[in-house]
């Protein structure tokens, strides 16, 4: 079996970026493993700004980031999941048209992006019902499926409110109220109904949601609702890499990396939203640059 030069590990923005820029470098046998059926990772529904100094949305930025990969014949493997990296370097994977199977490169980056904090990581108290969503699963029911999420939905947190704030217009939901502790202007935008300093002490219902349960330390109120969306900011996604070993940056829980962006294990990078969550899509182009030239010059 053939020793790739790079494998990629996600297709996000990053991972393309990544191929993208290894290409046109003269790294020529490269492999991008991706767990879904397309590249773009949450560019897809970005239909928010991603740049720090234009306007400009991920949806718009993936059309070009796509057509540049398109047009560099880049070995991809789609809804493949991988498992982990093994003691001797090899990356153990699994798709249901290949089954399992060990891939090897000279050097591997892991660009696994970004996971959405969600109710078990807040050990929230209360039934297990229906209608806690994430605020990427409501997106998806609201883009992809074209489902209304519920009738009336509370938000928990402003950190990546802005993320959804389009379609919540769009679809001219109910937003019965914003929970959270500080609020911001794209709060304002979608209700006037903003409990500050307030936290989620329950979650009340049988087969779905009908209240919630909540509190500033010396009120308590209890608030009617049938869906409850989590915008609690974004971690960095490192499943991967402790699964293989991989020490972990417990600040951001994605992978730790030196100035060259290499992690605890010898020529096994990181990088994007996987390390730490960036403020715009600038910022991953040049980390990217720099890694993938680092990367040409070993």
């Amino acid at each position: 079996m053939s020793i790739y030069d790079l494998i990629i590990i996600g297709g996000g923005a990053s991972g393309m970026l990544c191929a993208i820029k290894a290409k046109k470098n003269g790294i020529k046998n490269i492999l991008v493993i991706e767990k879904n059926s397309s590249l773009g990772g949450a560019l897809n529904l970005a239909n928010y700004n991603i740049s720090s100094t234009r306007n400009l949305t991920g949806q718009e930025y993936l059309k070009d980031l796509f057509d540049q990969y398109s047009k560099l014949n880049i070995d991809t493997y789609f809804n493949t999941m991988v498992i982990n990296i093994n003691d001797s370097g090899k990356i153990i994977c699994l798709s249901p048209e290949r089954g399992m199977e060990d891939l090897s490169a000279k050097n591997i980056i892991l660009t696994n992006g970004a996971k959405e904090k969600g109710k078990n990581a807040l050990n929230i108290p209360g039934d297990r019902c229906a209608g806690v969503l994430t605020l990427g699963t409501a997106k998806n029911i609201l883009n992809i499926d074209g489902i209304v999420p519920g009738k009336n939905i509370v938000i928990y947190g402003t950190e990546n409110l802005h993320l959804i704030l389009e379609d919540l217009k769009k679809h001219n939901l109910n937003i019965t109220a914003i929970i959270c502790e500080n609020s911001n202007d794209e709060a304002f935008k979608i209700t006037n109904n903003i409990y500050e300093k307030y936290h989620i002490t329950s979650i009340l219902g049988f087969d779905r949601v009908n209240s919630i349960k909540i509190s500033n330390g010396s009120n308590e109120k209890e608030i009617k609702c049938d869906t409850v969306i989590l915008a609690l900011g974004m971690l960095s996604d490192g499943l991967v890499s402790l699964r293989s070993n991989i020490a972990l940056n417990p600040e951001t829980t994605g992978p730790k990396v030196d100035q060259n962006l290499e992690t605890s294990r010898k020529n096994i990078f990181a990088c994007g939203n996987g390390i730490y969550i960036h403020n715009s899509i600038e910022e991953i182009e040049l980390e990217v640059n720099t890694l993938i030239d680092y990367i040409s010059n070993l």
